[in-house]
């Protein structure tokens, strides 16, 4: 079982470029609950609270912040989304941009800024860019409140990840959501390298069905071998 590192809160805003924590990030963000088909990070606001969180995102100091507050029903064409699912306003979690400078211990920081105005969440941010990025921080939001790991992966590789998650798995077989989650993760992996036909996405894919026998295209890659 992995051993987690807990993230400690910065009494203020970090500028001091450890490389630990910062650097040429392509962030990504994958959600576990509440569950979006395709497993984006999409926090519900708060009924009623999306003018308070709009002006504590705008208090907060300078720097790129991977946050955008979308309206469902108005953003619902753009965004892929269901106009009449759960959330009036939803916290986009994603980075718009190819390649930025943040720290993602400035980003805790406003994660718990931000949580009070937010609905109970849970979520990964790992990044995809250069050096030995082999972090993946793990994020519940609680009744406004925010508990933060540190996750440490194998390598510097996105099947590495996955790896991690499985692990976590064994301590959690019981929690159905994250199962499903993690059979997302491999048909994911699948798909984003293309390797589709061959025997090591064979056996992602059977392990996605393993994890989630009616995962809607994990059945059928698997048979377009």
């Amino acid at each position: 079982m992995p051993t987690p590192t807990p993230l400690a809160t910065p009494d203020r805003f970090v500028r001091d470029q450890d490389p630990a924590y910062y650097g040429c990030y392509r962030l990504r963000f994958q959600q576990v609950a509440p569950c979006q088909d395709d497993f984006r990070a999409l926090v519900v606001v708060r009924p009623d609270a999306a003018d308070e969180l709009a002006a504590a995102i705008d208090a907060l100091e300078p720097q790129h912040y991977p946050f955008q507050l979308i309206e469902r029903r108005v953003h619902a064409a753009g965004w892929s989304l269901d106009p009449d699912g759960p959330g009036t306003h939803l916290l986009s979690l994603e980075q718009l941009a190819d390649v930025c400078f943040i720290d993602m211990r400035n980003f805790l920081r406003a994660m718990e800024w931000l949580a009070p105005h937010l609905e109970d969440a849970h979520f990964f941010v790992f990044s995809t860019g250069d050096g030995d990025d082999r972090w993946v921080d793990e994020y519940r939001i609680d009744v406004g409140l925010v508990e933060a790991r540190r996750w440490t992966a194998a390598a510097c590789e996105r099947s590495s990840v996955v790896d991690l998650y499985e692990a976590l798995l064994a301590e959690r077989a019981d929690d159905l959501t994250f199962r499903r989650f993690v059979a997302f993760t491999h048909v994911e992996l699948v798909r984003g390298r293309g390797w589709r036909g061959s025997t090591f996405a064979a056996a992602h894919l059977r392990r996605a069905l393993e994890l989630d026998p009616d995962h809607p295209h994990a059945a059928a890659l698997l048979g377009g071998r």
